[in-house]
């Protein structure tokens, strides 16, 4: 059992794979009294993606098939939260409407209760989060944020490392392409990057454009952030 952030930081530090760290991860959680974790990206209000969960048997199938994040506090609530929440607060914060309270029945007989969610906020306004409940009605521990949010940003960034270990092979950047990202990180324009590189504005437009696809992300802006992450150039 994972006792502290200190044995969990270790642990994750030695997985090697995508899936060995999320196991880790979630013993770490349970051993807190969360049995249900649930790993999701959204955008406007919207469940986009569900990269893991862990739920009882049939509850992730309805949620997905009754498009229960249109009624879900959690995920209307997530945007604007800039620390870690209960799902009680997430409630308190605006007006639940009867099907809301329908829903979220309808999680407690499913046996997903008592609740808390740390958002995780990225670029092009898309926000991931990371959900833990209870499979009985209990309250949570004093004080037990603080712990959740120290092992969730622990898995984050030991995600991010591996997520670049398995996305970008080392070197995979031409010495140009990391110039030119170094320069995008100053706020510099295409234009500007040329001149200080004595190359033409087509040309860094070109080594961008290589840099963006070979990052797998969208803008210069998520270049950057990728790029910083994988430690192809500093802050």
């Amino acid at each position: 059992m994972i006792a502290s952030i200190e044995n969990f930081i270790s642990s994750s530090r030695s997985a090697e794979t995508v899936g060995a760290l999320k196991d880790i991860y979630l013993q770490a959680v349970e051993a807190e009294g969360y049995q249900n974790a649930v790993y999701a990206k959204t955008r406007n209000r919207s469940v986009v993606d569900i990269p893991w969960l862990k739920f009882p048997a049939g509850y992730a199938e309805s949620y997905v098939s009754n498009r229960w994040d249109e009624l879900d506090p959690v995920v209307h609530f997530v945007p604007s939260a800039r620390r870690p929440f209960t799902w009680s607060e997430a409630c308190g914060s605006q007006k639940i409407s009867r099907a809301q309270r329908t829903f979220i029945e309808n999680c407690r007989d499913m046996g997903v209760h008592s609740g808390v969610t740390i958002p995780l906020h990225g670029p092009g306004g898309e926000v991931h989060l990371i959900s833990l409940s209870m499979r009985d009605e209990r309250r949570e521990a004093p004080n037990i944020l603080p712990k959740l949010l120290g092992l969730t940003y622990q898995y984050r960034f030991r995600l991010s490392e591996l997520e670049c270990d398995e996305i970008l092979p080392p070197n995979d950047l031409t010495s140009k392409e990391v110039e030119c990202l170094r320069w995008c990180k100053e706020g510099k324009t295409n234009w500007e990057i040329g001149e200080i590189l004595h190359i033409s504005e087509k040309t860094v437009e070109f080594h961008v454009s290589n840099t963006i696809r070979k990052l797998g992300v969208s803008n210069r802006i998520t270049a950057v952030v990728k790029g910083i992450q994988c430690r192809l150039i500093s802050i």
